[in-house]
């Protein structure tokens, strides 16, 4: 590479990982992603597994600023970050950076509490893809929406997170499809966006309850109303129809919703909330964190603003 790596930064999750070196105008120079997330690294493992991902951009006494996000700050990460409490103004996130000891330049983007309700919640990383979302639309208020294992939905108003909420979802599905009475009944297949709709519908009548129509996803294989490749997309459809119907009572209408995440993902419940009357903006979240990282640092004056 011809140009001088300025920054890194590096959205390290529970499963996945994804890096970018930045040039000091901000642009990017290279990237990579791997599998080694939070559950593929020992206590202990953490240096070595970030030495390997950026030993093609510094060496460990190299001093180009890095910054992390996401699981890699929690308790079973490397260090932990310690939370910062809401409300959070989301461009101030660099006053709350958490050093890396014994590494050089190295920085942990705090996570999010919320405390507020009857139980507490928590995110790491989200917030960093939704201010990467607000410096890319430049906006300053809105709902997002951001699926996956946990989802979160999270009010924002003059750039500052208000209040969020967390929706077991992805993890809810996973195990539902992996072990249990219901798993017996799946065949693997395509997902099938009619049955996945009529989940949905399903799950967003006057007379659901989801741990009632749960059981359907398994009478429906033994009465032969559903084919068993067509199982996961119709529970898919009753788990985020459920999270839809729930969130959008407690998020309110009067907002811009923008959702943030993979394009699969995010194809399931644009095409959800449509149900519900409900337009979401999509954003890919592999846009909008280099955004943030940017932001982040010039802020932490760990390089030069532009």
């Amino acid at each position: 590479m011809g140009d001088k790596i300025a920054l890194i930064g590096i959205d390290w999750g529970t499963t996945n990982r994804r890096a970018w070196a930045f040039a000091s105008d901000g642009r990017i120079l290279d990237e990579r992603s791997d599998g080694e997330g939070l559950l593929s690294v020992p206590k202990d493992g953490f240096p070595r597994s970030f030495a390997q991902m950026t030993i093609r951009w510094r060496d460990e006494k190299e001093t180009i600023p890095v910054l992390m996000c996401g699981m890699v700050g929690s308790k079973l990460g490397w260090i932990e970050a310690p939370y910062l409490r809401l409300p959070v103004d989301l461009e101030e996130l660099a006053n709350g950076l958490c050093e890396v000891p014994d590494a050089h330049a190295v920085w942990i983007v705090p996570g999010v509490c919320d405390e507020q309700g009857k139980e507490p919640d928590v995110m790491r990383g989200e917030e960093s893809q939704i201010l990467g979302a607000l410096l890319e639309n430049d906006i300053a208020d809105a709902t997002f929406v951001l699926p996956g294992t946990h989802s979160k939905w999270a009010i924002v108003e003059g750039h500052g997170l208000v209040r969020f909420r967390t929706y077991m979802t992805g993890e809810i599905f996973n195990l539902l499809r992996g072990s249990g009475t219901i798993a017996q009944l799946m065949e693997s297949g395509d997902h099938q966006p009619d049955v996945f709709n009529q989940g949905v519908v399903r799950s967003l009548g006057r007379d659901s309850d989801l741990l009632h129509t749960l059981f359907g996803v398994r009478t429906f294989a033994l009465f032969d109303r559903l084919p068993r490749q067509s199982l996961a997309s119709y529970l898919s459809g009753l788990l985020i129809g459920a999270e839809l119907a729930d969130a959008v009572r407690w998020a309110g209408r009067e907002r811009r919703v923008i959702a943030v995440g993979s394009p699969q993902l995010l194809a399931y419940y644009a095409a959800a909330a449509s149900h519900l009357g409900v337009k979401l903006d999509i954003v890919e979240s592999s846009i909008v964190l280099p955004a943030a990282f940017l932001a982040i640092a010039r802020r932490a004056a760990l390089i030069p603003k532009v």
